[in-house]
């Protein structure tokens, strides 16, 4: 059973959910605000918390699973002291971990902590609304250096009638009226921008205009391109040390082949090849040979 399921359930319609024998999970409204330093907007929630002080039985969480699971009460009691007995030997040496309520650890001095998990917000007026993220513009990040401040008085939210449709509306006004301060000013730099680029094509278009010449006829110019044609290794191996390297290519010539030390690789190793050719067929067959007679891991490799 996990005991976590049936707590996340109940504290969207309480607020507070108690652990008999462990604790309490408290739920305290938040309203709406701006984060700073994430440059994003969050919706109203609930604040979960944990007190290890309430921890009497009000029958609330039995009751839950005693109706979920369709067991009797005295089941449902057993169940969660079964859980709190396992909680209770694990927070020792790890932290608990409760799906979309947060984790709960031992500090040094032997207290019990909780970090709660923001990622379901257990306010049932802010269903369907998630966090938004906007930057502000700059004359508006004064207080930039803080974690976290009230947003701009003019963008902010009323507690008024929880509502989930009024709230929506309001959201919506909320960005749009962020978005459009952001917009307008992004549209201000961006003409100036095009009128500053217009005025340096002028000024280009008046130097060139000023800047013919007569350069008469100019001689033929002649290039000498030498291409390199591609080339055919067979490789019989790469060396760390260069020296083997070497050996193998004085070898190799000692079998008649005309072998040869390549430059460095990629991986800062010295091949050896066999031999080259220009054309590819011939390789291929010439590299059968290789592998039937010396060396079954010889391969072709294409270089100038």
């Amino acid at each position: 059973m996990q005991l976590s399921d049936h707590i996340s359930k109940l504290l969207f319609d309480h607020d507070c959910v108690t652990v008999p024998g462990f604790g309490s999970f408290l739920g305290n409204y938040k309203s709406a605000g701006y984060d700073y330093k994430e440059e994003k907007f969050y919706p109203p929630f609930k604040q979960i918390s944990f007190n290890s002080q309430i921890k009497d039985n009000d029958g609330l969480l039995a009751k839950e699973i005693s109706k979920s699971l369709n067991i009797s009460y005295d089941d449902a009691v057993k169940k969660i002291h079964l859980s709190v007995l396992s909680w209770t030997k694990k927070i020792k040496s790890e932290t608990i971990v409760l799906k979309n309520i947060g984790e709960l650890f031992m500090s040094e001095e032997k207290k019990v902590l909780f970090l709660p998990n923001r990622e379901l917000n257990h306010l049932k007026e802010s269903f369907g609304l998630s966090d938004v993220f906007i930057s502000l513009p700059e004359k508006h990040k004064s207080f930039s250096g803080h974690k976290n401040h009230e947003i701009p008085s003019y963008f902010k939210l009323e507690k008024k009638k929880k509502n989930y449709l009024a709230q929506a509306a309001i959201w919506v006004c909320l960005v749009i009226g962020l978005s459009s301060i952001y917009i307008n000013g992004k549209n201000d730099l961006i003409n100036k921008e095009i009128a500053f680029e217009q005025e340096v094509r002028n000024q280009t278009k008046l130097k060139v205009q000023k800047a013919v010449f007569d350069l008469g006829t100019l001689p033929a110019l002649t290039l000498n391109i030498e291409m390199k044609q591609k080339k055919f290794f067979i490789i019989a191996g790469a060396f760390r040390v260069p020296q083997n390297a070497k050996n193998l290519v004085f070898n190799l010539k000692e079998k008649g082949y005309n072998a040869s030390l390549l430059s460095l690789n990629e991986k800062g190793l010295s091949p050896v090849a066999f031999n080259s050719f220009l054309n590819r067929e011939e390789a291929v067959s010439e590299l059968r040979l290789i592998q039937k007679k010396e060396n079954k891991d010889a391969w072709i490799f294409e270089g100038r």
